[in-house]
């Protein structure tokens, strides 16, 4: 039979009215026999052969699409096969060994999200840059104000420090040697009593 004449049924070599396990096991069986990764030596027709292949399957496994399909075929719009699988959500239909000159260049939604349309990766590139440069300001200001606030504790510290030590100073010019050792003595005794 010709390609063109041949139905999604007489490509799967399947009953019009076979059971989704058959669908799956004639699959099977021809994806085994005319995918271009199992023979070696890839014949460009086997390739065009198993596109028709896994297109018929993908057509006939999901009931909805089936039925579409059937309703075709009583019809008789064979013209419309290619449309029902492209059509598909998630099909996979395209590959390596496919040419695909009807490839939209800008096809629409970027992964899928109504409103976003696709970036390019310089724009990408530059947003990152200008994100790491705002990190590197903000971490540098953080640290400098970090850096700031311990000086001003250490100072305020060094300053209750220095008051201490001068009180101490003017103690010791006040009474003297012998008055600060007695009182140094007295304060010795006063712990060893408690």
């Amino acid at each position: 039979m010709d390609k063109d004449s041949q139905n999604y049924y007489d490509v799967l070599n399947v009953r019009r009215d076979c059971s989704g396990k058959e669908i799956r096991s004639a699959f099977l069986e021809l994806s085994k026999k005319y995918h271009p990764d199992v023979s070696v030596k890839s014949n460009p027709k086997d390739a065009e052969k198993f596109v028709r292949i896994y297109e018929a399957y993908e057509t006939l496994s999901k009931p909805k699409l089936r039925k579409e399909y059937d309703n075709l075929l009583i019809q008789g719009l064979r013209s419309n096969e290619r449309r029902i699988v492209e059509n598909t959500p998630n099909s996979a239909v395209h590959g390596s060994w496919e040419v695909r000159p009807d490839v939209d260049a800008h096809p629409g939604p970027y992964y899928g999200v109504r409103g976003w349309s696709r970036i390019s990766n310089s724009k990408i590139a530059l947003a990152l840059f200008i994100l790491g440069i705002i990190g590197g300001l903000s971490g540098f200001a953080s640290v400098k104000r970090s850096h700031n606030y311990q000086k001003t504790r250490i100072d305020e510290v060094s300053a209750k420090a220095n008051e201490h030590h001068e009180k101490i100073r003017s103690d010791a010019r006040k009474y003297g040697k012998e008055e600060q050792v007695e009182r140094v003595a007295k304060r010795i005794f006063k712990r060893i009593d408690s």
